[in-house]
Order: structure tokens, then sequence, then C-alpha cells
């Protein structure tokens, strides 16, 4: 097989196992308690809605119920490098957004040469 094939191949095995990914993260979601929903994963909107509460830029008067204190409990934001980030509280990790979590599972994989999610979760923590 010549290599432009091999690697047009290999974008489609992926782009596959990315829809497929979400596809599975997003029934996960669903089925859990309608409350936690929103908060399981954070989202890149999410995050800047987040940041913003955390900044004061967004009044917390057009945020509805216990959301603006859950953000100030949970999250607080960092500057690193030229780019926002949003991070743990306690831990001061930065938030892994859902946009960007099979892209970091698959390299969290691929750099624990393949030993199993034990290992995965603890090169990403």
């Amino acid at each position: 097989m010549p290599f432009q094939e091999a690697k047009s191949s290999h974008h489609n095995i992926d782009d596959f196992a990315r829809e497929k990914f979400y596809e599975l993260t997003k029934k996960h979601i669903d089925a859990l308690n309608p409350k936690f929903c929103n908060k399981v994963v954070i989202t890149r909107d999410q995050s800047e809605k987040i940041i913003n509460i955390l900044q004061n830029k967004l009044s917390t008067e057009k945020v509805f119920g216990h959301f603006p204190r859950w953000c100030k409990q949970t999250f607080t934001p960092r500057l690193i490098g030229n780019h926002q980030l949003l991070c743990d509280f306690k831990e001061v990790k930065p938030v892994l957004l859902y946009q960007d979590m099979y892209d970091i599972y698959q390299t969290s994989h691929h750099q624990t040469a393949h030993c199993g999610r034990d290992k995965c979760l603890g090169y990403i923590a």
C-alpha cells in the first residue's frame, strides 16, 4: 500500500475512533442525573463562562442558582504563558476540557505503552 494511502487510512481510523469516543462519552453523560450533566465535563464555552465569573467579568445576576458559588469553590483561573486556563481549586492543575479529552487520552495511552486504564489515568493526573 503506498504511503499516502496508508496515511489516509490511518486518518479515517482515527476519525472513526474519535467519533465513537465522543458518541460513547455523550451517551454516558446523558445517562447521568440531570443536575450533574453540566458539571461532569467542562466544555470550552463553560470554561470561558467560569473564568469570566471568577474574574467578575460576568455579573452573577445574569447567572442563576448556585453556579457562581460552585465556580468559586471548584475552580481558579491561572495565566500560563499567554493563555488563561481554568484550574482545579485544590490541586491547581489545569482542567481537562471536553473537546481535548480524546487527544489527551490517546496520548496517555501511547506514552504508557498501552499499559491499561490505571497507568493512563496516572499519566493524566
